[in-house]
């Protein structure tokens, strides 16, 4: 018992450090410090640095946490892009349906530019995959099992979104949630290929709707009417009902997935 804790404390210790010194960059009026900007760069680059320094402690190498070049690796990217793609497409879809939202033209927008901005989101999506997918997920499977590491790393992700100031509950139905297909798909396809290229779509999609930053947004998601405390309620409401959809995908794929290999074991 002993072990196994020392353990999960050792394989936590990359991204909480990791946390810490994103707050602590965070707390210093640096100009370029903008995850949207050149600070995205610079965190992913920390991310790879401090990945290699505690594996490499270990005397593993980055293939050994999925993080390697193979035939396979594109259209991995790719099918999980493409997957992210639909599945944000069909929430926006109900989420218009169902709600008083409506998707309107941004007239200031030079498409571009947005096409240039978005691949900031390709290195982010590789930073959160190689930190919270990566060596401390797979060591927290090894250790103490699957459904552990898919709760503690889906908690850490959540609390890690929590400087954009929504409540710590929301990012728990938020990031807290995709964490869970995130690190699921991370295990069945043996690597990070598939998850970046999903966590990569979820995002760009969002941001070509004004979700992210004002600078990538192509469209802008606006109420048709006025809005109103009704109207917040019945997005909310519709939005809630959607990322419990998720959650119960993700629930049902990680049991799935971890019956599958304990069946496996056995024989």
């Amino acid at each position: 018992m002993k072990i196994k804790f020392s353990q999960t404390l050792y394989a936590l210790f990359l991204p909480i450090s990791f946390m810490v010194i994103l707050m602590l960059l965070s707390a210093i009026p640096l100009p370029f410090f903008n995850v949207y900007d050149i600070g995205g760069i610079v965190i992913t680059l920390l991310a790879l640095i401090l990945t290699y320094v505690i594996i490499k402690k270990q005397g593993k190498t980055f293939k050994d946490i999925g993080l390697y070049w193979e035939s396979k690796t594109p259209i991995r990217f790719g099918f999980g892009f493409l997957i992210g793609v639909v599945v944000t497409v069909i929430m926006l879809a109900i989420a218009i349906n169902f709600s008083s939202l409506e998707v309107v033209y941004n007239e200031d927008s030079d498409i571009l530019k947005v096409l240039f901005w978005v691949l900031i989101f390709f290195p982010l999506a590789f930073m959160e995959e190689l930190i919270f997918r990566g060596h401390a997920f797979l060591k927290l499977n090894k250790t103490i099992g699957l459904w552990p590491a898919q709760i503690i790393m889906a908690i850490l992700f959540a609390w890690y979104h929590d400087y954009t100031g929504a409540t710590f509950f929301n990012q728990l139905l938020g990031p807290g949630i995709w964490a869970l297909i995130f690190g699921i798909t991370a295990i069945w396809t043996k690597g990070l290929a598939f998850p970046i290229g999903l966590h990569m779509a979820i995002n760009v999609v969002l941001a070509f709707v004004g979700q992210k930053n004002g600078r990538h947004a192509i469209w802008n998601l606006e109420y048709s009417k006025d809005m109103t405390i009704e109207l917040a309620s019945e997005t909310n409401n519709v939005g809630f009902i959607m990322q419990i959809c998720i959650l119960l995908i993700g629930i049902a794929l990680t049991e799935y997935y971890r019956r599958k290999n304990q069946e496996t074991r056995k024989i």
